[in-house]
């Protein structure tokens, strides 16, 4: 699985979601960068909306979880216990 274009995929939906949004960066990107070059990075100081958009889009949609889904050992939560091996 690619994360990285999992994570443009979520973030290009959100935009489609979202076209006020979508409406409002692209007027930024317009008046930063205009249409005859592509983004450098050096535009990036310029384009605050672009990195919150990614940012957004980070925070609702995260590549790599970031917890597991099983115990990593033995552990009792409010009197129920968890284990690690669902056998044991």
């Amino acid at each position: 699985m690619d994360t990285t274009a999992s994570t443009v995929e979520w973030i290009l939906t959100e935009l489609l979601r979202h076209l006020q949004v979508m409406k409002k960066l692209q007027n930024e990107l317009q008046e930063v960068v205009g249409l005859e070059r592509m983004v450098e990075e050096s535009d990036l100081e310029n384009l605050n909306y672009l990195i919150m958009v990614v940012n957004e889009g980070l925070r609702l949609h995260l590549a790599v979880p970031l917890f597991f889904h099983e115990a990593m050992e033995h552990c009792v939560v409010n009197d129920s216990t968890y284990r690690r091996d669902p056998e044991s």
